[in-house]
């Protein structure tokens, strides 16, 4: 006996396609179902991070870092907790 048989697979997938056309509540399932958790997911879940606590360490108060350091702040992603010229602790 062979492992694969296209023709049997076939036969299985006509099979439960129409056993899945008899049942009109199984077929409204497991077509509704995904398409209402990609609806209600595509609302619910946000992967945009806002307003990240956001340390800066700057040893170099040119405005190129002051601008940086604005640019960072006027972005939305990031929310400047401290501003620090300190050495960093490793």
């Amino acid at each position: 006996m062979r492992a694969f048989s296209a023709h049997r697979t076939l036969a299985i997938f006509i099979k439960e396609f129409q056993q899945l056309m008899r049942d009109r509540l199984t077929f409204a399932m497991a077509i509704g179902v995904p398409i209402l958790q990609l609806v209600l997911f595509g609302y619910a879940i946000n992967t945009d991070p806002k307003g990240l606590p956001t340390v800066i360490v700057s040893h170099d108060n040119s405005p190129m870092s002051r601008s940086l350091s604005a640019a960072l702040q006027n972005t939305g992603y990031f929310r400047v907790t401290h501003q620090s010229e300190s050495e960093v602790q490793a």
